[in-house]
Formats: C-alpha cells, sequence, structure tokens
C-alpha cells in the first residue's frame, strides 16, 4: 500500500472514533509530516485521498476541516469502476520488463493517446503474467509515464504496485480519473511469442488514460490481451425515476477482472 493511503486509513480511523471531531480541524501537513516522518508531498497526497472520499475539506487560510464520522462507502475498497479493481490486478499478477526507453510522440500516437505532439514519456515495456502456476501472459503492456514523472518508476523491477501509485508517492500526483477505452484487435507479430499465443489471433486491446486532479494526462496504458484471457463487465444503473420513455440517462460503472 502506498505510504499516503497508509496515512489516510489512519487519519480516517481517528475521524471515526471521534478523535477528530466533525467541524474541528486536523493537524496541519507540517505536523503530520513530523508525526509520520514523512514528506509533506505525501501528506498532501493523503490529505487529497481524505477530500476525495468527502471525509475532509481543504480551504487556504482555513485548514483542514472534518466533515463527517461515517466511513466511506467506496473507500479503500474493490468497488464497481474504482481503481481498487487495478489494485487487485496488480496484486495478482507479476511484471515482466521487457524494454524501458523514452519515446516522442508523433502526430499518430497523440491522437490515439490523446496527447500533445512531440511530448516526452518514459515507455515500460512489459509482459503482465499471472502468479498461478502453467498460466499463460495476461497481456503486453506499453505504459507511458510524462518525462517529469519519470523517476517515479526507477524502482519498478522490483515494485509491484501501480505506476499511478509509485507516481503519487514520489510527488504527491493522484489520479483523480482514469479513462478507460477497450476494442478488438489482434495479436502483433512482435508480441505473439512473449503472449504465447498466435501472431494475427484476436485479442482485446485496453488503453487507459491517467489525470490528475487538474485534468492533465500523466501517464498512458496500452494493453494487449489474448482473447479469452480477459473480460470487462459493466453495471449500468438507471438515474432519477423509471419512466415510460425509452433512452432514460443511464450511469454506468465498470469492473475489469481476469481469466488468468
Amino acid at each position: 500500500m502506498p505510504i499516503y493511503e497508509d496515512i489516510a486509513r489512519d487519519l480516517l480511523e481517528a475521524i471515526h472514533s471521534g478523535q477528530y471531531p466533525v467541524g474541528g480541524l486536523i493537524p496541519t501537513e507540517l505536523e503530520l509530516a513530523s508525526r509520520y516522518d514523512v514528506s509533506r508531498q505525501t501528506v498532501r497526497a493523503a490529505m487529497r485521498r481524505l477530500t476525495e472520499v468527502g471525509a475532509v475539506s481543504r480551504r487556504k487560510g482555513s485548514g483542514t476541516r472534518v466533515e463527517t464520522r461515517e466511513r466511506p462507502q467506496e473507500s479503500f475498497q474493490q468497488t464497481l469502476g474504482s481503481l481498487g479493481d487495478l489494485v487487485a490486478l496488480a496484486a495478482a499478477t507479476d511484471r515482466d520488463i521487457k524494454r524501458i526507453d523514452t519515446v516522442v510522440m508523433d502526430r499518430k500516437a497523440a491522437r490515439r493517446f490523446g496527447c500533445q505532439p512531440g511530448s516526452r514519456w518514459l515507455r515500460i515495456a512489459y509482459v503482465r503474467a499471472s502468479t498461478k502456476p502453467k498460466s499463460p501472459p495476461l497481456a503486453w503492456v506499453d505504459c507511458y509515464v510524462e518525462e517529469s514523472y519519470a523517476a517515479a518508476v526507477s524502482g519498478i523491477k522490483a515494485d509491484r504496485r501501480l505506476i499511478c501509485d509509485m507516481i503519487a508517492e514520489s510527488y504527491g500526483v493522484i489520479a483523480s480519473e482514469v479513462h478507460q477505452s477497450v476494442e478488438a484487435a489482434v495479436i502483433p507479430d512482435d508480441f505473439a511469442k512473449a503472449l504465447d499465443a498466435e501472431a494475427g489471433s484476436s485479442a482485446l486491446e485496453v488503453i487507459r488514460r491517467y489525470f490528475d486532479a487538474q485534468g492533465r494526462l500523466f501517464e498512458i496504458s496500452d494493453s494487449i490481451h489474448p482473447a479469452g484471457r480477459y473480460v470487462v463487465t459493466s453495471v449500468l444503473k438507471r438515474v432519477g425515476n423509471p419512466g415510460p420513455a425509452e433512452g432514460r440517462a443511464t450511469r454506468s460503472s465498470g469492473k475489469t477482472r481476469s481469466r488468468a
């Protein structure tokens, strides 16, 4: 678990127990950094987490105020459509790093991934493999990290966490939203052997784009999953009261799971 999430959990328990009452202030970033022996950036990441789940509110010059003692319903759990699903996937698999290099996005790649042409990214290419014995590889992944955050993944060969969590711990930048697209694809010749699959056979391509609280894209992952090894499911929920009209708005929350 990233350090900032551990701190956020601890503070949530303190709020729930009444140590920090509703309407009161919790200690400052400087005080918490000293208490937990971490940087202020790490504390700031924990504060953002508490803000995201509605436990506290923050105003410049007024400190961090407790808003509720209720335990967040979707905090730190593997809920539909949450980053917890990706955390579970990372915990159940290994990364077999194939190469690490720096790329400059050309116009075609920029349109595909939604980034700026000419922007520089650290590319980490790896095979996502199941920890179960004799299970076939789950995916080939090309992960792109915005170059200014490249130092966060210097130890990736020995680290099984999500790359966005490594960035959050090092820079305090949290993935507020992850946009995911899934489409049919085929296994490229270059990946077939590593995936133990036939070149040109059916696959799913999953592209995820990670945005911070300011809407800035800082990480991209492009995964190729051989057919039958990965499933994406969704649950659609009606928004508002049911009515006779067709096409009423719905909300979708997605969940991913692997067959590996």
